[in-house]
């Protein structure tokens, strides 16, 4: 059984000796840092058991789980399912992980995540590195929430003067729903994280109408999602010649040419030879590829 635990969902994958999956499940977030122990636990034993209803009579060999959050306290969460008796073994590892791995369908390569949050993840050998994914106070470049924080800020900027005119000042209040600033201020600091991240869209749609600080914005954002991928790289130790696989995924690569040309522009100008393509499978997948791979060779 594969189980790939994130933020928002439980996604889960049952599969045979030869990695046909037979039978999928899915649940509530199961962060293993962010959201609250008592329902991450309830809500993979849901996915659980909703997935293994669908098939009956069967022994589950191994569950490979990936989980966010779960970095130094993998232990925990092996703890936690060893005790629910349903596997021989039990392995557990990041969300990243699998996602890298279903990405590339392999085990060796390059992912960069953008989503709400961004970072990049790699694998070479025995190394394996990560770059980005410091959250949204911190970090998180290149992001739905980095790009429509951007793009709010603007228009206030806009607003008060203090910066160059722009549309997204108009598209701001049409897409809070106020015109009054106090008010419309107001209502992002009760809803933070998801109001400006789904701004996002909005500077896209604004780029798309020639808005220069849009624009902006975007070259911007995809400017950094080029160094993830050309960071983690050179810590993996790859040259400048070298030919390498290098996937993409999460919804903000979904806002067209304005976001993948620079991104792919700077990493192939630092490694021209780079794979880059779009992820091929979900990280459910990478997670049965790998539990597919551990017991093959008998790990």
């Amino acid at each position: 059984m594969g189980i790939d635990g994130g933020g928002t969902k439980t996604e889960l994958a049952i599969a045979d000796e030869e990695g046909n999956i037979l039978a999928k499940g899915y649940s509530g977030p199961s962060n293993w840092t962010t959201t609250p122990r008592m329902v991450t636990e309830e809500n993979i034993i849901e996915g659980i058991e909703s997935t293994l209803s669908q098939i009956s009579g069967i022994t589950l060999e191994l569950i490979i789980a990936g989980i966010a959050g779960v970095s130094k306290r993998e232990n925990e969460a092996i703890s936690f399912l060893s005790s629910l008796g349903l596997s021989r073994r039990v392995v557990v590892t990041s969300d990243a992980h699998i996602a890298l791995i279903g990405a590339v369908l392999g085990m060796e390569g390059i992912i960069v995540i953008s989503g709400t949050g961004s970072i990049c993840y790699g694998r070479r050998g025995n190394s394996e590195v990560r770059s980005g994914g410091w959250g949204y106070l911190l970090g998180d470049e290149g992001s739905s929430y980095d790009v429509g924080k951007k793009g709010i800020i603007a228009a206030l900027r806009s607003y008060d003067g203090r910066g160059e005119k722009t549309i997204l000042l108009d598209i701001l209040q049409e897409y809070i729903g106020a015109l009054d600033m106090e008010a419309l201020v107001k209502i992002i600091y009760q809803h933070p994280k998801d109001i400006i991240s789904g701004f996002a869209p909005k500077v896209v749609e604004c780029a798309k109408r020639n808005d220069y600080i849009s624009l902006r914005i975007l070259q911007d954002a995809s400017c950094e999602l080029g160094l993830l991928g050309v960071s983690v790289a050179r810590k993996l130790g790859y040259s400048s010649g070298d030919r390498f696989d290098l996937a993409y995924t999460g919804g903000f690569f979904n806002s067209g040419e304005m976001v993948l040309k620079g991104f792919v522009e700077g990493i192939r100008e630092v490694f021209p030879n780079c794979n880059i393509f779009r992820a091929r499978s979900s990280p459910v997948v990478g997670a049965v590829i790998l539990g597919k791979s551990m017991l093959k060779e008998g790990k």
